[in-house]
């Protein structure tokens, strides 16, 4: 493979917004901490805020219960951190799971013809020099998925199905197989892919949420306690944190529609439309749940990856997600202060200003603007980090005068002036509105309740 192919070859890939979620959770790693000692002691011990009569309440009990839907998030973060820590135990663990043996073990690689096993491990090392092809014995094993097996050991696992589709449709095998190297190249193995402790508390979100989150509202409404009332804004608020799920979410979206633009860039969008009927058929589509865009999502993307509008979409979703999220997190807390006492000014003031305190952060926004005007610089050596630049995706270009990300002039404007325009908003001066509020100050006994 090389770079130029009748396709136009490989542009610049968004930015890895999954690795730059990794890094957010290590930034805030210690304040996740001393967030939940604070919860615990709060909730669970002697030496909280509350009184006697409030914890012996059954409100309180719906209340601690809810709050393990807010661990959610923190054990999103610790996975998403071991499956990048430990690789070595994750690929034994996968390969053990799966029943994965290399491909050679299969018997005669056929190599001389194309549809045969040697045409396929060929291929391979062409689009992803250095990863070694896995086979599934495991007959619901996935068509094709990445994973890591040590920091530099990269991993395909494919089932004997997609052995099958190689003979049987080499292109729609090809165009699977360019989707796992786009994958390779952005180095979302280590995060993602098979075996991901990551993508396994992904899926578990909604399950812990309906149960956790919910539940403890459907049994305050029909017990009808005197005390629910008191506990309503503290739900309301646990709700809140429901949606944080939403920044994993896009991050892996983004690496799917990303990885689907990897392979439409060398065996066009035709090809990968038929690779998504082939992952339908085989019920792949039906098990990944918030791991992966919806089909109609990623059809969508392939049939514009020549335009310019899904690379500007995949640049924007960091900051947009981010942004969405904080308009969230307004509006449950908003309620939540009004089910409080607040009157409606006043709790908008408050939550606007933790938004602006716990979400705009200048961290975190310095980082995406960051990112966002020198990405044209980054993307070539990050690929090259993940060996990508021994492969036909590797030339990239060394900045604009590239090979270019498909954006036009405007919408990289538009790409570096969002997060630079949010940032300037995080710079502001906080407007105190916390620090006025009876229920969000410090010194309450609800302080810290939505951070």
């Amino acid at each position: 493979m090389t770079a130029r192919t009748a396709h136009g070859g490989v542009r610049l890939p968004p930015p890895p917004w999954l690795w730059l979620l990794v890094f957010m959770y290590l930034w805030e790693l210690p304040s996740g901490v001393v967030w939940w000692h604070e919860q615990i002691r709060d909730l669970w011990t002697d030496e909280g805020a509350y009184g006697p009569q409030v914890v012996a309440s059954p409100g309180f009990a719906a209340l601690r219960a809810s709050t393990v839907s807010q661990l959610m998030p923190s054990l999103v973060l610790v996975a998403g951190l071991v499956t990048v820590a430990l690789p070595h135990l994750r690929g034994w663990y996968t390969r053990l799971r799966y029943r994965l043996v290399p491909l050679t073990a299969l018997g005669s690689t056929d190599t001389a013809s194309p549809q045969g096993l040697g045409g396929l491990r060929d291929f391979a090392a062409a689009v992803a020099p250095g990863a070694r092809i896995m086979v599934s014995l495991w007959g619901s094993g996935p068509p094709a998925r990445v994973y890591a097996a040590g920091w530099r050991e990269r991993r395909i696992a494919v089932s004997l199905g997609f052995l099958g589709l190689w003979r049987r449709d080499p292109a729609r095998a090809r165009a699977l197989l360019l989707h796992e190297a786009g994958h390779l190249a952005a180095g979302e193995h280590l995060i993602a892919g098979l075996g991901s402790s990551f993508t396994r508390a992904v899926q578990a979100w909604p399950v812990v949420f309906l149960a956790f989150g919910a539940a403890p509202l459907v049994w305050l409404a029909w017990r009808h306690e005197p005390t629910a009332s008191l506990m309503w804004p503290q739900v309301v608020v646990v709700l809140s944190r429901a949606s944080v799920v939403m920044v994993p979410v896009a991050a892996l979206w983004c690496a799917e529609l990303a990885a689907d633009r990897h392979a439409a860039a060398f065996c066009g969008r035709r090809a990968v439309e038929h690779a998504l009927d082939e992952i339908g058929a085989a019920g792949g589509g039906t098990r990944e749940g918030l791991t992966h865009p919806p089909s109609r999502l990623r059809r969508w993307c392939a049939e514009r990856a020549d335009g310019s509008l899904v690379p500007a979409l995949l640049s924007l979703a960091g900051p947009v997600v981010l942004l969405v999220h904080a308009a969230v997190v307004v509006c449950f807390t908003t309620v939540a202060l009004v089910l409080a006492g607040d009157t409606w000014p006043s709790a908008a003031a408050s939550s606007l200003d933790l938004a602006h305190r716990d979400v705009l952060t200048v961290p975190l926004w310095s980082a995406l603007a960051g990112v966002a005007v020198l990405w044209p610089l980054l993307a070539p050596r990050w690929s090259r980090l993940w060996d990508a630049g021994r492969a036909g995706s590797a030339d990239l270009g060394g900045g604009p005068g590239g090979a270019g990300d498909g954006l036009g002039r405007r919408a990289r404007s538009v790409v570096i002036m969002l997060p630079v325009v949010a940032l300037a908003v995080a710079l502001l001066p906080s407007t105190g509105a916390v620090e006025r509020d009876p229920v969000l100050r410090p010194a309450g006994p609800e302080a810290g309740a939505d951070r």
